[in-house]
Formats: structure tokens, C-alpha cells, sequence
């Protein structure tokens, strides 16, 4: 079973009871509009570090879709991730806090990887990880200017490790893995950890993060076969927490098999 649930929208009407819908497309209604009191700073950005201003509606300004992912019986519930361009980018310390999690319907159909889009949705927290809920998108072609989005290396495994320290209870996540929640990212020179018949999710680790060290690879968007003791010249996906109380999960999601290099 993949440590991301591939049934999420069975919870979303118990999240989302008692939200009222922001008016699409009329944003003085919106609870939350950005404007000049937020310097230097995209939208997406202040939201990740600003996750407790839940429940409340936004519309966000123009960011790529890194990827996409449709569940329900007829594919009727969509998972996006959007990360700030960097052609608008005003923090230092990006591309830390600079991506984030959507979730609506799939009805006015799924942007491509790539797609610069316009986002509206009410800020929530979903197992551990920011999201814009009941959220919609318009295209926004052009406005993300030029310069596409690029996996970014964070160190290696320790630093955006699922459990760092394999003798305490629990999970001790990396000292970067909040600040790269939903960031697509890249590891170089990884090993795998464990097999897993084609199924399910399985576990990374390299040599400078030390023994005991470990990433979880989900299949959640791209089912891979792992073979224990196999080494990965590098392996690329969105990073997402997906919390199994009272373990904070971190996982990396691959989006299809040009993610994994051999």
C-alpha cells in the first residue's frame, strides 16, 4: 500500500464542511487578497510559511503546474502541484517555500506539466501539508515569463530525509524537508533501500547521509519496481508530506519513468 492514500477525496467534505465558496473570479470578495502588503514575496510563498491562515479564500497570481495527478471512479478529482516562476520570484531563499499543493475538480479539464495557470481555493492543511482545497484554475498563458521550472538538488538524502535517525521512535525529518514541501527536486546518487515487487512505495538513501538514513518513493503519480542494492544516478519528483498520524511522512513522487535514471 503506498504511503500516500490514493483516496483522499473521501475526506475532503469533513475538511471543507462549514467553507463557503469564494465568489471565482471576483476577488474583492476573497477573505485574502495580495497586495502591497506583501514585499518581495510571491502568493504560494507566503502561504506555505503562513499555513494556520487555513479556511480562509485566495487567489493566487501565476505559477507552473510541475505536475498533475487525477483520482476518483472517473477521474473526477485532481491534484496539481504549482511552484512560483522564477522570473517572479522575490524571496532569497528560494525555492524554498515557493510551492504548493491543489486540489478540485478535474471538470474544466487538466493543465500539462509546464502550464502557466491562475489558481483560486481556500488555504488548508491535508494530512500535514498546505493546500488550496476546492480550488479552480484558468490558464495564464505567458505570464510566468520565460524561464521554466527546474528540478532543484537539495544536498543529499539527510536533508529532505522521511526519518533521520534510525534508533529514536518516530520520524525525525530532515532539517529541509518542511521548506521543500511540494518543491520538485532532485536527488544524484541514490540507492535503493529495499525491494517492492512493482507495489507500493519504497525507500532511498546514499552514502553521505549515513546508514539509517531514508527518503520514501511513492507511487503515487509513477509506479516503479524497485530492486534492493540497485543504484540510481538520480531520481527527480515533487516532495510531499502525507502524515500517518502521529508520523510526519515525507515522500518523494516521481511523475513518470523519465524521473528515475538508472
Amino acid at each position: 500500500m503506498n504511503a500516500r492514500c490514493d483516496c483522499r477525496f473521501v475526506f475532503r467534505s469533513s475538511i471543507l464542511a462549514g467553507l463557503l465558496l469564494a465568489s471565482t473570479g471576483v476577488a474583492e470578495e476573497l477573505d485574502i487578497i495580495f497586495g502591497g502588503d506583501f514585499d518581495n514575496s510571491q502568493p504560494i510563498q507566503w502561504v506555505r510559511r503562513h499555513p494556520k491562515a487555513g479556511g480562509n479564500s485566495i487567489a493566487l497570481g501565476p505559477a507552473f503546474v510541475t505536475a498533475t495527478r487525477l483520482a476518483g471512479m472517473s477521474g473526477q478529482f485532481l491534484t496539481i502541484y504549482l511552484q512560483v516562476p522564477p522570473a517572479l520570484n522575490g524571496n532569497p531563499d528560494y525555492p524554498r517555500w515557493s510551492a504548493l499543493k491543489w486540489f478540485g475538480s478535474s471538470a474544466d479539464g487538466v493543465p500539462a506539466i509546464g502550464d502557466c495557470i491562475y489558481s483560486e481555493g481556500f488555504i488548508a492543511l491535508f494530512n500535514g501539508a498546505t493546500e488550496l482545497a476546492d480550488a479552480v484554475w484558468t490558464p495564464a498563458p505567458g505570464a510566468c515569463g520565460d524561464e521554466p521550472i527546474t528540478p532543484t538538488v537539495p544536498g543529499s538524502v539527510v536533508s529532505v530525509a522521511t526519518d533521520t535517525d534510525a534508533v529514536t521512535a518516530g520520524n525525525q525529518q530532515g532539517a529541509s524537508a518542511e521548506p521543500f514541501e511540494s518543491v520538485l527536486v532532485r536527488l544524484n546518487s541514490v540507492d535503493v533501500l529495499n525491494s517492492n515487487a512493482g507495489t507500493g512505495p519504497f525507500q532511498i538513501g546514499d552514502v553521505p547521509s549515513g546508514s539509517g538514513v531514508y527518503l520514501t518513493v511513492s507511487g503515487f503519480m509513477y509506479q516503479y519496481t524497485a530492486v534492493q542494492g540497485a543504484s540510481l544516478s538520480s531520481i527527480t519528483g515533487v516532495l510531499d508530506e502525507f502524515d500517518v498520524m502521529p508520523q510526519k511522512v515525507y515522500q518523494l513522487l516521481p511523475r513518470s519513468a523519465s524521473d528515475i535514471n538508472n
